[in-house]
């Protein structure tokens, strides 16, 4: 959504928004990002307007608006962006509520409707110079919720002498790739972007892959009114430095509190003299016969 309001100010195209996970997207989050960004009030209904919020509230709405919809306003209007949050969700449900011996061949025929939507608007792109945004989950957020469906399947399963197992990678929607989405849209992407959530609204916000500058470049951010901006003083670095910074970091924290249980232990080890006399000693305004 900062990236939308973005795209109106700074080229003055329109954007056209996907929204498909119950409600994420809204008109007053727009209004409040803009006014935050420093946006003239008076100016604000002009910028939203040239924001257009799609709602899919299923696969066959998703795959009819980036098809159809999409197409029919390519031709007419002057698109700056396409925005889909996200591609994992209609994706989820419709594997989570189909019976097992039928899963497999559901994911991949899911996988390459989404595949047909990718090329579709990339095709868009290609005439108006346009970006494309992708939002998906990582599989492991998925992941619990699926294995225990598919627990609970293969045990309906074993009972009948029959387990399979070959689907999957399909199924997660990862083919290869921890994201549900999986190897195509990693492969056709330019830009792979990862955003980790840390404590409250930090962020370690990470550029994993990028077709013309360095991979594995984190830097930490913070959300906020005005989107997700970089933290005051943060610098972009290294992700393998980082975690070995991290780690040593916790490292030596787990050594300090060791060593201070140890010389706490030795100080006053179980069943000294100074444990009991302590232990013996009256509580502050306690009777002493």
């Amino acid at each position: 959504m900062q990236a939308a309001v973005h795209t109106v100010l700074d080229e003055g195209r329109q954007v056209l928004y996907l929204d498909t996970e119950s409600g994420g997207a809204s008109e007053l989050r727009l209004y409040t990002l803009a006014s935050a960004l420093g946006v003239p009030e008076a100016d604000i209904p002009s910028v939203v307007s040239r924001i257009t919020i799609f709602k899919a509230y299923d696969l066959g709405d998703q795959h009819r608006i980036i098809t159809e919809d999409w197409g029919e306003i390519t031709q007419t209007g002057e698109v700056g962006m396409f925005a889909v949050d996200s591609v994992a969700w209609h994706y989820h449900q419709r594997v989570m509520n189909t019976p097992s011996e039928m899963v497999g061949a559901v994911a991949r025929e899911l996988l390459g409707r989404l595949e047909m939507e990718t090329k579709t608007l990339l095709k868009y792109a290609e005439k108006t110079g346009a970006s494309i945004i992708y939002t998906s989950w990582s599989a492991s957020k998925a992941k619990k919720a699926f294995e225990e469906h598919q627990r609970r399947e293969l045990e309906k399963a074993a009972r009948k002498g029959f387990v399979d197992t070959r689907d999957l990678d399909v199924v997660l929607g990862t083919y290869g790739e921890d994201y549900i989405g999986g190897r195509f849209i990693g492969y056709m992407a330019k830009v792979i972007a990862r955003i980790w959530r840390l404590q409250g609204d930090l962020r370690f916000f990470v550029i994993e892959a990028h077709r013309e500058k360095r991979d594995n470049i984190g830097i930490y951010m913070r959300v906020s009114e005005k989107g997700l901006h970089p933290v005051d003083g943060a610098k972009p670095v290294p992700v393998e430095s980082e975690m070995r910074r991290r780690l040593i970091a916790e490292e030596e924290k787990a050594v300090e509190a060791d060593a201070a249980e140890v010389e706490r232990r030795l100080k006053h080890p179980p069943g000294s003299g100074a444990a009991v006399e302590k232990s013996r000693r009256p509580r502050s305004g306690a009777r002493q016969s």
